[in-house]
């Protein structure tokens, strides 16, 4: 037979006290003139663990509690597949915090898709009711979902970058601008003066960011930008080799042993005749027999400290009674950026000189293109 579940109104007539009374109990604390007593709250709280009764954390919320649930809602796929795990470190950050914070976490994975993205509008807004803020992470999210939460007041971090009007919109994101200008900076020492970029020319912030960065550091040694569409891998390295460019930085987005391989193929080694610099961690996992230069991304530190400022918020809209006075945090709380790391790899080399690369170039066609001697000393019909 299915076990009875223990209700408020059990608790209150195991204790002798009235349903508002165990209320009272469960929140902490009592309305102005009311005043519970010690021996009444032990009553309470012996008749809770006799009854094994636990309050239903939705109905809480309903009345105005909170939780102590906070939720993690992307715009993309979350879990894993065909080896891209986008994700994963965020979660790991998240879940670290929330371990530390007390907290639970509570995964949105149910809103609608719309055009290959989810979507929080029609029910999604009652769903995310149940927790008492929201991370929000994705490369494509709704400005206008956005905007919706920041007008109704409720809390909410973007786990990166994020530019709103006014400001209002808290996150914790990655200086990709000071990182990418960083590489720029390690390849000029090194030499190299015909620099490309190999990435997508997207609108969102991460890529506007990167892009950024790499345009003020070629301007400030007055250097032209190159940039290469990778698109099609063998075409993009193709361009790489005509354009002669010694050092290429490539976005996330890529394959960097993609392109590793379709540069070779033209007689391009990496790095010996051309540096490739990564922009943060590849999307997609390589082989691990090359250690790539350029700069990480700290994913699981900026989901914990997402959701470190997310309780922050939730703390200070319990307090005040209303989630807009959480922008009384101060700026350097409400907008983190974080540094990312430098990764000492091996596929930054020192800029060969050009009539060296391009004798290489001629040397790797010949040997292409030659017959083949046969082992008699006579040219192989077969070349």
């Amino acid at each position: 037979m299915p076990r009875h579940r223990s209700t408020q109104a059990d608790v209150a007539a195991m204790a002798g006290v009235s349903q508002s009374t165990v209320s009272f109990v469960l929140n902490g604390n009592a309305p102005i003139g009311v005043r519970i007593s010690e021996e009444t709250r032990k009553r309470v709280l012996d008749a809770i663990r006799i009854t094994g009764y636990s309050a239903n954390p939705v109905a809480q919320s309903l009345a105005g509690g909170r939780n102590q649930i906070l939720g993690v809602f992307t715009y993309e796929t979350t879990f894993p597949r065909g080896g891209r795990d986008f994700y994963g470190p965020f979660l790991v950050g998240i879940e670290h915090a929330a371990e530390q914070v007390g907290v639970d976490i509570l995964l949105f994975t149910s809103a609608r898709v719309v055009d290959g993205k989810r979507r929080l509008s029609r029910d999604g807004w009652q769903r995310l009711g149940i927790a008492d803020g929201c991370l929000l992470l994705g490369q494509h999210e709704d400005q206008g979902e956005l905007q919706h939460l920041l007008d109704t007041n409720y809390p909410f971090v973007f786990v990166g970058k994020r530019i709103s009007e006014g400001r209002l919109l808290p996150y914790v994101g990655a200086d990709y601008i000071t990182a990418t200008t960083r590489q720029v900076e390690h390849l000029i020492a090194s030499g190299h003066r015909r620099i490309g970029y190999a990435g997508p020319q997207s609108a969102d912030q991460s890529t506007l960011d990167r892009v950024e960065g790499y345009r003020q550091a070629m301007r400030a040694h007055g250097l032209p930008p190159r940039f290469v569409d990778l698109h099609d891998v063998p075409v993009g390295a193709e361009e790489i080799a005509e354009r002669r460019l010694t050092a290429i930085l490539v976005a996330p987005e890529n394959s960097p042993d993609e392109l590793a391989d379709a540069l070779e193929a033209r007689g391009l080694r990496v790095p010996h005749d051309v540096s490739m610099l990564l922009l943060g961690q590849p999307i997609h996992p390589g082989r691990a027999s090359r250690r790539w230069s350029g700069f990480t991304v700290p994913r699981e530190e900026m989901g914990a400290r997402a959701l470190v400022l997310l309780s922050r918020i939730v703390e200070r809209e319990a307090a005040s009674g209303r989630a807009s006075d959480a922008t009384a945090l101060d700026d350097a709380d409400l907008h983190q950026i974080l540094d990312c790391p430098d990764v000492d790899g091996d596929s930054l080399a020192p800029a060969r000189d050009a009539d060296d690369r391009a004798q290489a170039l001629t040397t790797s066609a010949s040997t292409e293109t030659a017959p083949a001697a046969s082992p008699e000393g006579t040219l192989s019909d077969h070349a």
